[in-house]
């Protein structure tokens, strides 16, 4: 019994000394598995990814953006250097010189003339993107920043410079604001767009933007072997994708009427927005907002001094004023109140109100601009001369609801669905607007004032458009916008070419007689003796349009705002069609404390209508008295300068009505 139990109690020992060896075995597998996928995990997985293809991307080139002819480009691609950090390179340098990553920091900081910090974010703004792919550092490298980088190629191998495209706008500020500009993505646009990546550029306003996904192109990419020291090995030439260039877009903005439009801003120092627009279609033949910006500075890297400099400008140049400025129409809406009224017969052509230079409404005293009064005026003349006593009397008449009726119905309060980003719809005042938006009852009183186009009235200068577009054509709303057509080019040198047909939003039924009377009075602003618009004359085109002047401030009194300071100046309107009888543009311009609208505003819708026009205002003003001429036309030449009689302008002092 004793052997027994000596020879069981050494089996146990061996039993339990194998058992032990199993468990350190299995520890020892375990945390070797740990330290390799855990603490090591990186190293490995990046030692991976060097020995496997890595992608290199081929960027596509930008389509271009060309104006309504294709004769004059708006936007182009230029060469341009950037520069990448590729990590897979530069981890076994910092391996063996744990201080490299300082040296890199601040030789880049040395050369691209940043702070160390910025270079600091723009690494750790760069571990978003996977270890096989280079981090974006600079873009539009100098030619003497590039020749700095090489020559430390070899302290530096992990830097690479490499010849990209880059977005040029070589016009600079001209159509700034329908073009926009791109930029590099953001975290938002990473979620919204999941085929891009860190360091692609996106279109982040305007055209732009609207048409990205046409203009931007599809990158194309190379497919490389990289051993674990980051030795570029050879290519997989069957991966290889090609890029494909970006869609053409030509807008439908007429080159010399943006042109014009721009310069007389320019020129005179005004700060506002000019619209022209085809009311047969709703093609936008040119669009200001002025000032304006520089797309070229907005397309590249900002620095905080830059970036400064824009957010301190107190005319915010990054507002498209044409659709994002909200103001008050003034004199410009009485069009809509002359057609609600006519319409709804609170008024009849041959209805006459006297105007003594002010009235009493609702137990409060109103002015009209004209402190000597009109005396008894109708409606045509009423528009003619810009009466408010008797808009005065319409809103009166009408109530404010009627009046928001037809406001809405001729495109004011409603985004117009433009192909540009950042439109307001504007704001039209009625009893309902009061008890939901303002928690009070609307007092008849104000409806006065709205009828004249003030009060919490607002409006875009393309709504102004928009409406006498309407007014012009008999009542279609088409949904204007900026581009007329997509060109495609394929690989093949096959052109596909897409047209952006018109649309037409809806129609408006205006009766013909409200309508025949309203384009009447429109006409005689314009066109007759004693009309507000007297500087939109073109003799031999019928131009018919309406002035307004805004007011900032409340004045007691009649007050001339031309010697007080910028700020408190009225603001300008002029809103045109022509010619009367088949309208083919519409010009509305406005000027920001301008003054008048017949004095600032009309003029420059003068130049455009003679731009469009030249060939008909030039035959119409022909001095076919003189033999010269006779001859020039028989031999199909232009004529000589001096035998063009030009339309005498308005003097502004000669008019007491003009500019209003």
């Amino acid at each position: 019994m004793r052997v027994y139990r000596d020879d069981q109690k050494f089996l146990t020992f061996r039993i339990n000394a194998l058992l032990w060896a199993i468990v350190i075995v299995f520890v020892f597998l375990a945390g070797s598995f740990w330290v390799v996928q855990g603490v090591q995990a990186e190293k490995y997985r990046n030692l991976s990814e060097a020995n496997a293809l890595r992608e290199l991307v081929t960027p596509a080139k930008r389509g271009l953006i060309l104006d309504r002819s294709g004769q004059k480009i708006l936007a182009d691609n230029q060469p341009a250097y950037s520069l990448s950090l590729d990590r897979v390179v530069m981890r076994p340098i910092i391996k063996n010189d744990p201080s490299h990553r300082d040296k890199v920091v601040a030789f880049l900081a040395q050369v691209l003339g940043v702070p160390p910090q910025e270079i600091e974010a723009r690494f750790e703004k760069g571990k978003a993107i996977p270890n096989a792919r280079p981090i974006p550092v600079a873009e539009d490298l100098s030619m003497t920043q590039v020749a700095s980088i090489q020559a430390q190629a070899i302290a530096f191998p992990e830097l690479d410079v490499e010849p990209v495209q880059r977005r040029n706008y070589p016009y600079a500020t001209m159509a700034a604001h329908v073009m926009g500009f791109i930029g590099e993505v953001n975290e938002k646009d990473l979620i919204a767009h999941k085929e891009l990546k860190q360091g692609d550029l996106l279109g982040k306003r305007g055209v732009e933007m609207m048409y990205d996904e046409y203009l931007r192109g599809r990158d194309g990419a190379q497919y490389w072997q990289y051993d674990s020291h980051g030795r570029r090995l050879e290519e997989y030439r069957a991966a290889r994708k090609e890029p494909v260039a970006g869609d053409n877009v030509y807008l439908t903005i007429d080159f010399d009427l943006q042109r014009r439009a721009e310069q007389y801003f320019i020129e005179n120092e005004f700060v506002g927005s000019a619209v022209a627009l085809d009311p047969r279609n709703g093609e936008v033949l040119a669009m200001v907002s002025s000032p304006a910006f520089n797309p070229n500075v907005y397309s590249r890297r900002f620095t905080p001094e830059v970036w400064r400099t824009i957010a301190s400008n107190p005319f915010k140049v990054e507002l498209n004023r044409a659709i994002q400025g909200l103001y008050s129409p003034g004199s410009v809406f009485k069009p809509v109140m002359a057609m609600a009224g006519l319409s709804e017969t609170a008024i009849d052509t041959t209805t006459s109100f006297f105007c003594s230079g002010s009235g009493v409404f609702f137990g409060r005293r109103f002015r009209c601009y004209n402190k000597n009064g009109h005396g008894d005026v109708s409606v045509a003349n009423a528009l003619k001369v810009s009466c408010d006593i008797f808009f005065f009397n319409v809103g009166a008449r009408l109530g404010v609801d009627r009046i928001a009726e037809y406001a809405h119905k001729l495109t004011f309060g409603e985004i117009s669905r433009i192909d540009l980003d950042g439109e307001k719809a504007g704001l039209v005042p009625s009893t309902e607007w009061a008890n939901t938006k303002q928690h009070r009852k609307w007092y008849p009183s104000e409806t006065i004032s709205v009828a004249i186009g003030q009060g919490p009235l607002l409006v875009t200068p393309l709504q102004v458009a928009n409406m006498m577009a309407a007014i012009s054509n008999g009542g279609t709303v088409y949904r204007p916008h900026v581009v007329k057509m997509i060109e495609k080019v394929n690989p093949d040198g096959r052109v596909e070419r897409l047209q952006v047909a018109s649309e037409v939003l809806h129609k408006v039924t205006l009766a013909p007689k409200a309508l025949e009377t309203v384009k009447l009075g429109l006409w005689k602003v314009v066109n007759e003796q004693g009309g507000t618009g007297g500087n939109a004359r073109i003799e031999g085109l019928n131009v018919s349009g309406k002035t307004g002047t805004v007011q900032v401030i409340a004045q007691h009194g009649w007050v001339k705002t031309e010697g007080l300071p910028y700020k408190y100046k009225d603001h300008a309107w002029f809103a045109s069609f022509a010619p009367k009888d088949n309208p083919q543009m519409v010009v509305v311009v406005f000027v920001e404390h301008g003054g008048h609208g017949g004095v600032d505003a009309a003029p420059l819708a003068k130049l455009l209508y003679e731009s469009r026009f030249r060939e008909q205002v030039l035959n119409a003003n022909l001095d076919l008295s003189n033999p010269d001429t006779l001859q020039a036309i028989k031999e199909g030449q232009a004529p000589v300068p001096g035998q063009v009689k030009k339309a005498p302008a308005a003097a502004a002092g000669s008019n007491p009505n003009l500019g209003h």
